[in-house]
C-alpha cells in the first residue's frame, strides 16, 4: 500500500513531534546531498538507518521519501516528516 506523507502528517500525534523539513533540491544542491546530510543528522541524533530517502521515479511530483524502519517508505509531498521529540531528546541516544 502506498501512503502519501499528507495524509500520515494530518494524524494526531500522540508524543511530543518535531517537523524536519528538506528544502528542495537546486544548482547548489542535490535532492541527494540533502537526503546524505538529514540521514547524517537523524544518525547523530540516535535515529538508526536512513530515514530520508530520493525518490527517483518523482512519482506523485515529490523528490523525497521517508523511509520507515521496517523498510516501508511513503510519499513525501510537503518535503517534511514529524518525529517523535521524546525519543530525539532522550539521554544516551547513541549508547
Amino acid at each position: 500500500m502506498i501512503i502519501l506523507e499528507d495524509e500520515m502528517s494530518k494524524q494526531k500525534l500522540t508524543t511530543m513531534g518535531v517537523w524536519i523539513e528538506l528544502q528542495e533540491p537546486s544548482e547548489e544542491y542535490t535532492a541527494q546531498e540533502i537526503v546524505d546530510n538529514a540521514n547524517k543528522m537523524l544518525n547523530k541524533l540516535g535515529v538508526k538507518g536512513n530515514r530520508f530517502a530520493v525518490n527517483k521515479e518523482r512519482k506523485y511530483g515529490t523528490h523525497y521519501l521517508h523511509v520507515q524502519s521496517d523498510g516501508q517508505f511513503s510519499y513525501m509531498e510537503s518535503h517534511g516528516h514529524w518525529f517523535n521529540l521524546e525519543y530525539l531528546a532522550r539521554e544516551n541516544n547513541n549508547a
